[in-house]
């Protein structure tokens, strides 16, 4: 995983970000996108970085947002054309609602208070205005697998939305596999190892081509 030394140079470079914001008057918030493949760590790392802006600035100055809350709810997958395949392969693409992840970041970006959909793991479904983000929180990251996809309308994100793109990358993919083999079986998605592994194939790694065959180019690569 990536070293605190990492931690805190991303930190320190989301600080330098806010004081220019600030200097300059400028009224929109901060929004990194960070993306990666299934396991890359995304969402650890994010949250070690908002939580070392914090402390830094002896505020809640930076907030994270998982894209989960916009996952199609499982009613909502069921009206597809074919409920079993998008229950089987819930986290693809299509399996979201990406317009409305787009929307939401737009509203990051320019409002002063949101509330957003955040994911309850136990029901499996979307919960809404489970993630609040106040006027103070001037910095947002938005972490997702989707986060840099090149089109429409995902894209908008990378392409006029946010600030910088941070990209995830592996430095052991194998301890990568690792990490999401032991959290699918954690959160009930596999019922062990051998489950875990075949949704893996059947689900993650296709999802994990799709994304890197199709992302934006990176403003920052950070390996984890």
């Amino acid at each position: 995983m990536s070293s605190s030394a990492v931690i805190a140079e991303l930190a320190a470079h989301l600080v330098g970000l806010l004081e220019e914001a600030a200097a300059s008057e400028q009224q929109h918030r901060i929004v990194v996108a960070v993306a990666g493949t299934p396991g890359s760590g995304k969402t650890h790392v994010s949250r070690l970085v908002s939580q070392a802006v914090n402390a830094q600035l002896g505020r809640d100055a930076c907030a994270v947002v998982p894209m989960d809350g916009f996952h199609l709810t499982r009613a909502q997958l069921q009206l597809l054309p074919d409920p079993i395949e998008a229950l089987r392969r819930r986290g693809a693409p299509w399996t979201f609602d990406a317009e409305a992840f787009v929307a939401a970041v737009r509203q990051l970006r320019h409002g002063a208070h949101t509330a957003l959909p955040g994911f309850d793991h136990a029901a499996g479904d979307p919960v809404a205005g489970a993630v609040a983000v106040g006027p103070a929180q001037r910095i947002v990251l938005v972490e997702g697998l989707y986060a840099h996809v090149a089109e429409l309308p995902w894209a908008l994100v990378g392409t006029q939305l946010a600030d910088e793109l941070w990209w995830m990358q592996p430095a052991d993919a194998a301890a990568a596999h690792d990490r999401l083999v032991l959290r699918h079986v954690a959160s009930g998605l596999a019922a062990d190892r051998q489950a875990a592994e075949a949704r893996i194939s059947g689900n993650d790694a296709p999802n994990a081509a799709y994304v890197m065959q199709s992302r934006l180019p990176a403003t920052r690569v950070i390996m984890n």
